[in-house]
C-alpha cells in the first residue's frame, strides 16, 4: 500500500488524471489483471515528462501501458504506478511522406489516416491491435513488414523525464526487439518514413491485410495477439497445431480454434489460467519438437497474496 503523502502529490499533478486501486483488467486486451496502486493518465508529453519525474524522485515503480495489448498483467496487479497512454496521446499529423504521431494512438487510426493521405508503408500494420508506443517498442510487424522498416526518429522520456530524440540508428530494432525493451526510456512521439501513392491502392492493400486478419485468426474475441514469438525457421503456430495444442484449455482460458497461437479470454479467464496454458502449451511442443517457443507477450505485475 503507498504512502498516503505520496499519493496526495500524485493527485496534485497538473496535467493528469489519478485513479487508485484501477483494476488492469479494464485496460488490457485479454481482460485480466489486478489493480495498479495509482493509474496515471497523463494528458500530453510535457505532463508525462512531469509524471515520470515524480515518480523517479519519490521512488515510485512504474510501469507503461498503452492500449494493453501483448501484455498480461499478473492476477495481484502492480504495485506502485501505471502510466497509461492511449487516447490523450494519440495526436496524428503529416507532412509529405513523413507521418508523425503521439504513441497512444490506435494503429487502426493509424493506418485509416495514411489510406485517407495517401501514404503507403504501413499498411503491413492493419489489424495489429494496440498503440504506435507499443509497436515501436516491440518492432511489431506482419506480412514481411515491421515498424522498424519505416520509423525514422522517436521522441522519447527518459527516466528523468527529460525528453530525447532518437533516430532510427538509435534504436536497435531487429525481429520483435528494440532499445526501449532495456534502455528505460518511454515512446512519446515518432516520426514516420512513408511514401505518397494513390489513396485507392492504399486502402485496398489496407482492406486486404485486414481481410486476411479477419479469415485466420480470432479477433473478435478477447486476445493478447500472438503469444509465442517466431522460431526459427518455422511457425509457432504451424508447430502449436502439429502438437495438438488448438482447443487447450485451463479454466476460462482457451488456445483458439481459427488459430493456435492465440489464447482468448472465454469470458472469465484469470491471468494464472493464462500463464498456465502458455506452460502447457510450451510443454506439448518441446515434448513433440524439442524447441521451447519463446513468448513474445509481456508479463508484469504479481500473483495475489
Amino acid at each position: 500500500m503507498m504512502d498516503a503523502e505520496l499519493i496526495r502529490s500524485a493527485q496534485a499533478l497538473e496535467g493528469a488524471k489519478v485513479l487508485l486501486n484501477e483494476p488492469l483488467s479494464r485496460h488490457t486486451s485479454l481482460g485480466v489483471g489486478g489493480p495498479a496502486d495509482l493509474f496515471v493518465v497523463p494528458d500530453s508529453t510535457i505532463a508525462l515528462s512531469a509524471v515520470v519525474n515524480y515518480a523517479v524522485d519519490a521512488r515510485v515503480p512504474f510501469f507503461v501501458l498503452g492500449e494493453g495489448t501483448n501484455v498480461i498483467v499478473r492476477d495481484g496487479g502492480i504495485r506502485g504506478m501505471a502510466i497509461k497512454l492511449g487516447r490523450n496521446l494519440a495526436a496524428i499529423s503529416r507532412e509529405g511522406g513523413l507521418v508523425t504521431a503521439q504513441a497512444g494512438v490506435r494503429l487502426a487510426m493509424l493506418c485509416r489516416k495514411c489510406c485517407e493521405w495517401g501514404v503507403s508503408g504501413l499498411e503491413f500494420a492493419a489489424g495489429i491491435p494496440g498503440s504506435l508506443g507499443g509497436a515501436l517498442v516491440m518492432n511489431a510487424g506482419a506480412y514481411d513488414g515491421e515498424m522498424g522498416q519505416i520509423v525514422d526518429w522517436v521522441l522519447a522520456i527518459d527516466r528523468e523525464g527529460h525528453q530525447r530524440r532518437l533516430s532510427r540508428d538509435e534504436l536497435d530494432m531487429e525481429y520483435r526487439h528494440s532499445s526501449f525493451q532495456h534502455n528505460d526510456m518511454i515512446v512519446a512521439e515518432a516520426g514516420l518514413s512513408l511514401r505518397p501513392e494513390d489513396p485507392k491502392v492504399v486502402r485496398n492493400r489496407t482492406y486486404t491485410v485486414v481481410e486476411d486478419r479477419c479469415c485466420k485468426q480470432p479477433i473478435t474475441q478477447r486476445s493478447a495477439g500472438s503469444i509465442f514469438m517466431r522460431p526459427q525457421g518455422d511457425y509457432a503456430g504451424r508447430l502449436l497445431e502439429e502438437a495438438g495444442a488448438k482447443g487447450l484449455q485451463v479454466g476460462k482460458a482457451k488456445i483458439s480454434e481459427k488459430h493456435a497461437n492465440f489464447i482468448v479470454n472465454s469470458n472469465g479467464a484469470t491471468a494464472a489460467e493464462i500463464l498456465e496454458l502458455i506452460e502447457l502449451a510450451r510443454q506439448r511442443v518441446h515434448d513433440r519438437f524439442d524447441i521451447w517457443l519463446q513468448p513474445e507477450v509481456m508479463v508484469v505485475g504479481e500473483d495475489p497474496e
